[in-house]
């Protein structure tokens, strides 16, 4: 099955290094002027089914642009929702040429009879169910890709409560700072840390109203830290904290300060400047998000679910290995001493 996909999919590497193909100008010879029912690939010589000695239909494969197109959508990997005519002409060409060369060899395959194999045709059902599960992946996509307004707005008022936004200052302490050079004929100082009773320290003066840039830019300086000391104001939603912490900031009322908090390599302390609940319609394209890919998901799990496979644990179990005692040779007895 490998080998079937790599000539199609032999210009996906040169799909994502082209350039992006330059704007024209509409003109007759615009390849977007090109009908979707023309040919736009010809192969003499090639056809499947074949063609009676007897007829006068000539022995050739056609490709429609319509065609084309429909084959560059389902094996290009690509995401981009442009038009296929304005894809680089060069990347198209490559699609076409591997389209041409699978045409010819399996023309020939067919002559050999390797298509009436058994490998040819477990291939071709595996193939089959693939593209049949991607073509019912891409409809209950379209068909949940916009969640009616009804419930986007109930959506809100049930979680509302998740949508609060915080106008923060936070302090980061770091544990450690960076190790010193050593110094020549002296071995390397150890590098300078902070303690949990450091940062504590740092969270009573904050309490008591210390500027956040400035006790930022003195944890740098005293860390030793040779960089520009990080902004300590910002905007922070649900999500945006480690999940450990998040329940209890957002508890805290305005102008409160929080307990130092361990986040692994480093201490943080946050203020809390302010709160306000988002408007809906700052939200209503996460939420509409959310919601279609909720319900992408429980109606692709209820399919799948519909039906439970029973595997051969013995098969699908990792080989045996003999008992390495049991590879070990056994001593021989020493002969029984004579009378």
């Amino acid at each position: 099955m490998i080998r079937f996909f790599s000539l199609l999919l032999l210009s996906s590497a040169l799909f994502a290094q082209a350039p992006a193909a330059a704007t024209k100008p509409i003109d007759p010879t615009d390849p977007a002027a090109v009908p979707m029912g023309e040919t736009v690939v010809l192969i003499e010589g090639v056809c499947d089914p074949p063609v009676a000695k007897t007829t006068k239909t000539p022995c050739e494969t056609r490709l429609t642009r319509d065609q084309f197109e429909t084959m560059w959508k389902t094996f290009n990997r690509q995401t981009a929702a442009k038009p296929v005519v304005e894809e680089p002409a060069a990347n198209r060409k490559a699609m076409a040429a591997a389209y041409s060369t699978m045409a010819v060899l399996s023309e020939q395959a067919r002559k050999q009879g390797l298509e009436k194999s058994p490998e040819f045709q477990l291939q071709m059902k595996v193939v089959r169910m693939q593209l049949l599960a991607k073509q019912l992946q891409e409809k209950i996509k379209d068909e949940n890709a916009e969640p009616p307004a009804a419930e986007v707005d109930k959506y809100y008022k049930d979680n509302v409560a998740s949508y609060q936004e915080l106008s923060v200052h936070r302090l980061q302490i770091p544990k450690r700072g960076p190790q010193p050079a050593p110094v020549e004929g002296k071995p390397a100082a150890p590098p300078v840390t902070m303690t949990p009773a450091d940062a504590e320290e740092y969270r009573k003066r904050a309490v008591a109203g210390e500027d956040f840039d400035k006790l930022q830019k003195e944890v740098v300086e005293k860390l030793q830290f040779k960089v520009t000391p990080p902004v300590t104001s910002g905007k922070k939603r649900h999500g945006e904290f480690p999940p450990q912490e998040e329940g209890e900031i957002f508890a805290l009322p305005q102008g409160a300060v929080t307990r130092v908090l361990d986040e692994g390599s480093s201490y943080s302390i946050y203020k809390i400047d302010s709160k306000r609940t988002l408007a809906l319609d700052e939200v209503r394209g996460n939420i509409s998000r959310t919601l279609s890919e909720q319900k992408i998901k429980d109606e692709e799990n209820a399919m799948s679910s519909s039906a439970t496979p029973k595997f051969n644990m013995v098969y699908f179990s990792d080989v045996g290995k003999k008992d390495q005692n049991a590879q070990q040779e056994i001593p021989l007895k020493e002969p029984a001493a004579k009378p």
